[in-house]
């Protein structure tokens, strides 16, 4: 298996399968923490309310163990995104693509194969087509706002900004129909922003772009 594809499925799922039990551990913790409060100091008969006392100990010891925990996630979050970006930059791509972003839709050209177009139409969102299992290298640039290409699968996601052409490699599993979103906030119609990755098969791929190219 390329190492684009371990980089974005294995990688940030590793990262997700940390920030998880972490997670439900914070919120167990929460959860718990406000029953006792609920409980213990609850209103009740002949009960006098105190005046609460500092426990600077206490406080400490709880902000030092946030911000171990939030030291951890950022490293690792880090190291899965540099290891993703030392892929792509050494990485061979296979197929390139051009996706150009706009207001509110997709236009995904092919360098290989002059005048094939995949572009947003009315009421029909349009369908990247890419080889499986090979490292494709996406060069993206907006015509206007900022957008953003997700595809959640594949564990990526990448800004276009505008006067920026944004280059990145990705791999997508054979077989399976990606759905990808414009994951900022854009305007009005920002919601109609979506696409379809139909992930052929190689062979299957060159029986296709031979017929586009025909």
């Amino acid at each position: 298996m390329p190492h684009s594809l371990a980089s974005t499925q294995h990688e940030f799922g590793r990262v997700q399968d940390l920030y998880l039990p972490v997670g439900l551990a914070v919120l167990a913790i929460v959860v718990v923490a406000f029953l006792f409060a609920v409980v213990r100091y609850r209103a009740r008969p002949g009960r006098v309310a105190r005046p609460t006392r500092d426990r600077n100990v206490l406080e400490a010891a709880i902000a030092t163990v946030i911000a171990g925990i939030v030291a951890v996630l950022l490293v690792v979050t880090l190291r899965a995104n540099a290891d993703i970006t030392d892929s792509a930059r050494h990485g061979r791509p296979g197929f390139a693509v051009d996706v150009l972003t706009y207001r509110w839709g997709w236009q995904f050209t092919y360098p290989s194969l002059p005048g094939v177009i995949d572009r947003t139409r009315p009421n029909r969102p349009p369908v990247l087509h890419v080889p499986a299992e090979t490292t494709v290298r996406f060069r993206m640039r907006t015509e206007d706002v900022v957008h953003a290409f997700w595809v959640p699968a594949v564990r990526y996601k990448a800004d276009a900004w505008p006067d920026t052409t944004r280059t990145f490699d990705l791999v997508f599993p054979e077989g399976e129909a990606l759905s990808g979103h414009c994951a900022q906030y854009c305007g009005l119609k920002h919601s109609d922003m979506v696409f379809t990755v139909d992930a052929m098969a190689p062979a299957e791929f060159r029986a296709w772009a031979a017929e586009a190219r025909r």
